[in-house]
């Protein structure tokens, strides 16, 4: 999620290839059976992005 942000920030096409398809389909298990686990992953995402971009806390509750 996190290099999908940062894709998307950057302007960065986001390709598929066959290593990011087997890096997802091993997640697929822990998503199926954990219903808190997308907004917990998104939420770690986002945070990850902000750091790495130089955000800080207060330009982001500005936002």
């Amino acid at each position: 999620m996190g290099s999908a942000y940062l894709c998307g920030h950057t302007g960065i096409e986001n390709r598929v290839i066959d290593n990011s398809a087997s890096y997802i389909a091993g997640w697929l298990f822990r998503l199926k059976n954990d219903n808190r686990f997308v907004i917990q992953s998104a939420a770690q995402a986002q945070k990850a992005s902000d750091y790495i971009l130089g955000k800080k806390l207060e330009e982001i509750l500005e936002e």
